[in-house]
């Protein structure tokens, strides 16, 4: 099948519809946060900023841990018509979700506030980070609900609210909060994390209006609390195994490197995810769609529309890993000089990130189509090795030694995730210039 053909296809035709809105924010995003990087960087330095790419990852993994996998769930749920259908739940599964992730995001904000001094000295031995801890209990509660509430709006197909809530909404303010305290009240860098506190609460705070008042059908199934987890706590070993692939090489570095060198790293690592927007942006509708085509039995859209969402991203991904790697001295240039430091970093992440992109939707083609368990198993292996890299790598090699360890297993996951679905759901997830795929009624 052409490339024509694969856009003309309905499904990809609503993957570029839906995923178009959600590009154009994503967009808008990635300038805001690099705009965020910039005015850090330049501003209150590279320590700052390694400082507050810290806080960032923490806010990641634990919004993993936290949520129990109940965020991933959300999308499947969010998109089965079992469970949600025309505005009306079906099921109770948002109201037990928000009841176990109240428990269990309050244990963790506790225990981090309890032990934040030994935190920032021992761990990461760096006290300026004591403050920063200060605030983040308070700060990873509304994340963590915030980020639940983003992926029920994108299991519900609101591609517009997801874009929106999801980050761009937290980010325009944490940018905006930020330039106006430094140029009009204080330049003490205790106000990046209280800024990037408001930023998310207010957030939060916003969703909550798209989320209640909940409607409910007329008979509604009683979901229990161990049921839920049997379906969500595969989802969230698989997700933090995927967080330990692609950003534990900050927090390790945050252990073995000084807070300007993981400042360095971070701009690095946010240049070569461009390679990554489109999978981001599409994503938000293809999930859904295949949640949905799975549970209806159709085999061969599904099939289809994977394939044909493989090659567009091949397309529109190509053109960007060809620009960074041209223009990657005067890109990291712009930060400062010493950001020339991550150069090898940036031109063998950029590699890496664009083969991932080829093969970027496999998390969610296992975790859609009920593979949760086998996904979480490539990813803890994936995981231990990205850790056991980590740590022989950085202490010897620095940040290129992050970039090394990363790369290879973010691609290494995707590999066996690929030959996983080919295997089982008889689709290569993967596009091949010039490699055939064939459906039942014709040749791709």
């Amino acid at each position: 099948m052409s490339l024509k053909r694969s856009i003309n296809d309905k499904h990809v035709l609503d993957i570029l519809k839906g995923g178009g809105i959600a590009f154009f924010f994503y967009a808008l995003n990635l300038i805001l946060v690099y705009f965020i990087a910039v005015f850090i960087s330049k501003y209150y330095g590279a320590e700052a900023y390694g400082r507050f790419s810290i806080i960032k990852s923490l806010i990641l993994i634990l919004i993993i841990i936290g949520s129990l996998g109940l965020n991933t769930l959300a999308i499947k749920l969010s998109s089965d018509s079992n469970h949600f259908k025309n505005s009306f739940f079906s099921s109770n599964y948002l109201k037990k979700s928000y009841l176990i992730i109240s428990i269990s995001s309050l244990l963790i904000s506790v225990l981090i506030f309890s032990f934040k001094r030994e935190i920032a000295t021992f761990i990461f031995n760096d006290v300026g980070l004591e403050e920063y801890l200060t605030v983040f209990p308070f700060l990873l509660l509304a994340a963590i609900f915030l980020n639940y509430n983003s992926n029920l709006f994108k299991g519900q197909g609101r591609v517009l609210l997801f874009a929106i809530v999801s980050s761009f909404l937290s980010n325009f303010l944490l940018l905006g909060v930020i330039v106006l305290v430094y140029n009009w009240y204080s330049q003490d860098e205790f106000y990046l994390i209280l800024a990037f506190f408001i930023s998310v609460l207010v957030s939060f705070v916003v969703s909550l209006f798209y989320v209640f008042p909940l409607n409910y059908a007329k008979n509604v199934e009683k979901l229990k609390v161990k049921k839920l987890l049997s379906y969500s706590l595969p989802m969230m070993i698989s997700s933090s195994m995927i967080y330990i692939i692609f950003s534990v090489d900050i927090l390790m570095l945050g252990i073995f490197e000084t807070s300007e060198n993981v400042g360095i790293y971070r701009i690095v690592t946010q240049i070569a995810s461009l390679n990554t927007i489109f999978v981001i942006a599409f994503g938000t509708v293809i999930g859904p769609k295949i949640s949905k085509l799975f549970s209806e039995n159709k085999k061969e859209e599904l099939r289809q529309t994977i394939a044909n969402a493989s090659k567009l991203i091949f397309f529109v991904t190509l053109p960007i890993l060809v620009l960074i790697l041209i223009f990657s001295n005067e890109i990291l240039s712009f930060f400062g000089a010493n950001y020339l430091n991550g150069l090898n970093s940036l031109l063998l992440l950029s590699i890496s990130q664009f083969l991932f992109a080829l093969t970027g939707f496999v998390d969610l083609i296992m975790n859609m189509t009920n593979n949760q368990k086998a996904f979480g198993k490539i990813t803890i292996a994936c995981a231990i090795l990205n850790l056991l890299l980590n740590l022989a790598l950085i202490p010897k090699y620095g940040i290129f030694g992050a970039a090394m360890a990363t790369s290879f297993s973010m691609v290494f996951t995707n590999l066996l995730a690929v030959i996983y679905i080919k295997k089982n759901l008889k689709v290569l997830s993967l596009y091949i210039p010039f490699y055939g795929y064939k459906t039942k009624k014709n040749n791709a």
